[in-house]
């Protein structure tokens, strides 16, 4: 069984107290379908089968359907007529958009982490820069299997920027950035990579070049080299989305 569990629901509760148990399963299954989705696990393209994720989790196909619904409405799958529902790989609008606000926040976050940031926060950022250096080194000497380098490059991503937010201390920007994430998973961003060493080696100079501004607490440079690094993110991820769409039209053709 999969990690969303349904317990049974008794003949003797009320119409409402149904209600707000499917309303809950319906939620568990989107937040666990996303989480999947940004994390890389069900990668871009791939098709969700309705029977085959209610047999996994141990549900009827009825929350699936309705899970998979709202999946579409956030934009994170697309539902195909007589097909079912399917990863939606971004439009290169989707990415331009998303991270045009990315950048302005995490600017933002950024400056107020320069500013705030404990010895515990600037320690975790300094072992997050540690992995991307490892994972530049993993894809070095990778003999045709790169998941670990880009198994710790996600990581090292993901922690480098969730302490950044939180130094900053606006709760309320951390699920901004979560919401966008939904348009444009994070994982993606490995895509822009795409395997090189030198984009990886560059990426790892950026982080750097962030914390050594925050470690210092130069609140104007690291918001503009945040603001930097996010948008040359963007022009990487766009140019990748957009050869992923001319090879699919020529194999239309």
């Amino acid at each position: 069984m999969g990690v969303v569990d349904r317990k049974d629901v008794t003949a003797g509760r009320g119409t409402t107290a149904r209600r707000a148990d499917d309303h809950d399963l319906v939620d568990s299954l989107v937040a666990v379908l996303q989480e999947r989705i940004n994390a890389g696990q069900i990668p871009v393209g791939s098709w969700l089968r309705q029977e085959a994720l209610a047999k996994d989790f141990g549900v009827s196909r009825m929350p699936v359907r309705e899970a998979l619904r709202q999946l579409q409405a956030r934009g994170a799958v697309e539902l195909i007529a007589n097909r079912g529902a399917r990863v939606r790989l971004p439009s290169t609008l989707d990415i331009i958009e998303v991270y045009e606000l990315h950048a302005i926040l995490q600017g933002h976050a950024g400056a107020a982490a320069a500013e705030l940031i404990t010895s515990e926060q600037l320690d975790r950022l300094a072992a997050a820069d540690a992995m991307f250096r490892r994972a530049v080194e993993e894809l070095r000497t990778a003999d045709g299997d790169t998941s670990p380098a880009q198994q710790l490059w996600q990581e090292a991503n993901t922690d480098f920027h969730h302490v950044i937010i939180e130094a900053g201390g606006n709760r309320h920007l951390s699920v901004v950035l979560e919401t966008l994430h939904h348009k444009v998973p994070h994982n993606l961003t490995w895509l822009a990579l795409g395997n090189d060493v030198r984009r990886l080696e560059k990426d790892a100079a950026e982080h750097a070049g962030i914390l050594e501004a925050i470690g210092r607490g130069d609140a104007a440079t690291t918001r503009a080299r945040l603001t930097e690094h996010v948008r040359r993110a963007s022009d990487l991820l766009v140019r990748r989305v957009d050869e992923i769409g001319r090879a699919g039209s020529a194999r239309l053709r």
